[in-house]
């Protein structure tokens, strides 16, 4: 509704009513006397409301005219809308601000288009009838606005205080400082305020709401609290600011300090590396330098190994060949002497390895011994046709990463000597000297293996001698395979160098594991050396376990 919708007709029928109230003047003074009557009780009722009135309103009540009273209500509808139009842009929750005071402008010019020709007519009898008209209905249309208007201002700042104090909520957590615990408590108490006086307001009698429309206004009461508590805000917001600064302050400062402390670290990590790498490069120059003395002490090794075994090889040795290639030539002259055996038949070596005897030897536990013996009908030479045995389980052996020792006692076709034991058994040390050189290190082995033998020119040591130094060097492995070819061929008595194996194996603290080969070809014993009660000796004496015997006939 524009102030165009609003404004009063222009009063051109004065005259008319002027006309209307010359006639009948009796009756006009009866009815003039009701007038005046209300004219009375107004005059009262103005001078009790004006008390608390602003200078401009009292202005306004003692010159009021249609056009005044017109322009007042348009303001007041103007007002209303602007105030309707920033809630709705500012805020589009509250959309009721200024509503209430629209409707209530609104309402009021329709009563006033209404009630103006009553007081036109009035004001043709008298022009005071229509100042003291549009003076109340300006007084009414004061208190109605101002009613409607601290009302809605209720409402919204409700609202408003709402949406602050979830704020402060927010903030009570991030910035907990003196000054803001203060702050927010005046904030609590200007909340409790503002209840106190919204509730006094709607606790009052309409009578009460009315008059105090006048007595005090929005602006004098409640504006007064939201004043107060947008100051609190203002405080709030200060605080807030000055706590970020202070703690951006502080945080920036830890960022430099944790910074300055990064590049330092930094640093530290930098010289670190440096001084890793520098060790890195001593340890690398170290390892070389330790790698040169290794292999140098490896060569000064080698070389003292390579020397002292030569002084052995010729103390154990005595100047014969070595019995890598011994065994080599003797395997080559059996192929040879056993390549046609016409109707007999040559020795398979699966027919051994198949044997339960053998197994027993092989699988056991502890030391033993085993003889392989038995005739051979080819008469090629003095060989026995087992003998090819030997270097096949030479090979097995070694083939499993075994130590195995060995001595060849018929390294030819027709021996006029037999074979010494002290002989064997140096063969035998020297074998493992060459297979374990690291034995040589020591100064006092090396001495003691030189003390036991008695240079090349007074022949060979004792047989129990020898047999004490090969003892000693085989406890030194775990297990062990001495492999002893044509041992009929060894110089004395049988039951000699056999009871010197019986005592090797039984004080052998390794598994040594003892291979013999005989040949029973010779006419004295049906056995050759190898009697029948020679053998049931030392099975008595080592136990069946631990003493096997295979015969083996060529046929």
């Amino acid at each position: 509704m524009t102030k165009e919708n609003l404004s009063l007709e222009p009063l051109s029928t004065s005259s008319r009513w002027r006309k209307f109230w010359g006639t009948n003047q009796e009756a006009n003074s009866t009815s003039c006397e009701r007038a005046k009557k209300a004219l009375e009780e107004n005059e009262a009722f103005h001078h009790e409301m004006q008390k608390n009135m602003t200078a401009d309103e009292r202005r306004s009540l003692q010159h009021a005219t249609a056009d005044s009273l017109d322009d007042l209500l348009s303001i007041c509808l103007d007002d209303a809308k602007v105030q309707q139009d920033r809630r709705q842009r500012s805020q589009t929750v509250v959309k009721r601000a200024g509503k209430k005071t629209v409707v209530f402008a609104s309402n009021f010019a329709s009563f006033l288009q209404a009630y103006s020709g009553i007081v036109e007519i009035m004001q043709g009898a008298d022009q005071q009838y229509g100042g003291a008209a549009y003076a109340t209905l300006s007084l009414l249309l004061i208190v109605g606005v101002n009613k409607q208007r601290k009302e809605e201002r209720i409402d919204a700042t409700l609202l408003d205080l709402q949406r602050e104090f979830l704020r402060i909520q927010i903030l009570k957590d991030i910035h907990p400082t003196e000054r803001m615990k203060t702050s927010i408590a005046d904030a609590y108490r200007l909340g409790i305020e503002f209840a106190r006086e919204a509730t006094r307001y709607y606790s009052r009698s309409s009578s009460r709401r009315v008059l105090e429309a006048f007595t005090k206004p929005p602006s004098l009461g409640i504006d007064e609290r939201i004043a107060a508590i947008a100051a609190a805000m203002i405080k709030i917001d200060t605080e807030r600011d000055d706590s970020d600064s202070q703690r951006l302050s502080e945080v920036q400062q830890q960022v430099e300090e944790v910074q300055k402390h990064v590049e330092e670290v930094q640093q530290h990590i930098e010289e670190v590396q440096q001084h890793v790498e520098e060790v890195q490069q001593h340890v690398e120059e170290v390892q070389r330098g330790v790698d040169d003395v290794r292999k140098s002490l490896r060569d000064s090794q080698v070389q003292l190994e390579t020397e002292r075994l030569g002084t052995l090889r010729r103390k154990y040795l005595l100047g014969k060949p070595d019995p890598q290639m011994v065994l080599e030539q003797y395997s080559s002259n059996l192929k040879e002497a056993f390549k046609n055996p016409g109707r007999l038949r040559n020795l398979n070596i699966d027919q051994i390895l198949d044997d339960n005897a053998f197994a027993r030897w092989e699988n056991a536990n502890a030391s033993s011994m085993i003889l392989l013996h038995g005739t051979t009908a080819i008469k090629k030479g003095d060989y026995s046709w087992i003998s090819p045995a030997v270097s096949r389980l030479i090979a097995r052996y070694r083939d499993q990463h075994k130590s195995v020792f060995f001595h060849l006692c018929h390294d030819s076709a027709f021996m006029e000597q037999d074979t010494p034991l002290q002989v064997i058994f140096s063969s035998l040390i020297y074998q493992f000297l060459e297979a374990n050189p690291s034995v040589l290190h020591e100064t006092s082995m090396y001495q003691e293996l030189c003390s036991k033998f008695s240079d090349a020119e007074q022949n060979a040591s004792p047989a129990q001698t020898a047999l004490d130094v090969l003892k000693k060097l085989l406890d030194m492995l775990p297990e062990t395979y001495l492999l002893l070819d044509r041992v009929d061929r060894i110089k004395g008595k049988a039951s000699s160098f056999m009871g010197l194996l019986v005592k090797l194996i039984r004080e052998s603290r390794g598994k040594t594991k003892i291979l013999l080969v005989a040949s029973s070809n010779l006419q004295v014993h049906p056995e050759g050396k190898m009697t029948v009660d020679l053998l049931e000796s030392v099975e008595e004496d080592l136990g069946p376990e631990r003493f096997l015997r295979l015969r083996l006939d060529q046929r």
